[in-house]
């Protein structure tokens, strides 16, 4: 499976959460930006390989939700055209601020490539800049290899 089509599961999770749906886990009402800005460590990180949050402190409503996106990951990947065991890691930062709400995608593919790529507001945007020529572009995705 190629890492960009695991970079688009992983944003479809993360944009199902955001949303505040939850329609991947059947209807689950959440609010993952408003707790992760009432967080202490002022985001939240949700490991969905595992289902759990990884950090930040969360309801036991949103960490039901992040079990649940375990729960159902393995067939969502299928349906998807690739395998749970396509992926090494996948989890997701959710920030929220006054001015902003931002996510941070963390995919690592079998292979142990790596990237992060980053989204705003809802539905889940990539980021738009402009190029040495003065053309919008999407942020680019930053890759990097794992240890």
């Amino acid at each position: 499976m190629k890492h960009d089509q695991l970079c688009a599961i992983g944003h479809n999770l993360a944009d199902s959460m955001a949303s505040g749906l939850g329609f991947v886990i059947g209807y689950h009402s959440m609010d993952v930006f408003g707790e992760a800005a009432s967080s202490p460590d002022g985001f939240i990180e949700v490991d969905f390989l595992n289902g759990r949050i990884a950090q930040g402190t969360a309801s036991d409503s949103l960490e039901a939700a992040a079990a649940r996106f375990g729960e159902v990951f393995p067939e969502f990947c299928r349906k998807n055209g690739a395998e749970a065991t396509d992926f090494k890691a996948l989890s997701v930062i959710f920030d929220a601020t006054a001015l902003d709400r931002r996510v941070l995608l963390l995919v690592t593919d079998r292979n142990g490539d790596s990237s992060t790529t980053e989204y705003t507001g809802i539905p889940l945007k990539r980021l738009r800049v402009l190029d040495s020529l003065g053309r919008i572009r999407r942020t680019p995705r930053q890759v990097g290899l794992t240890d």
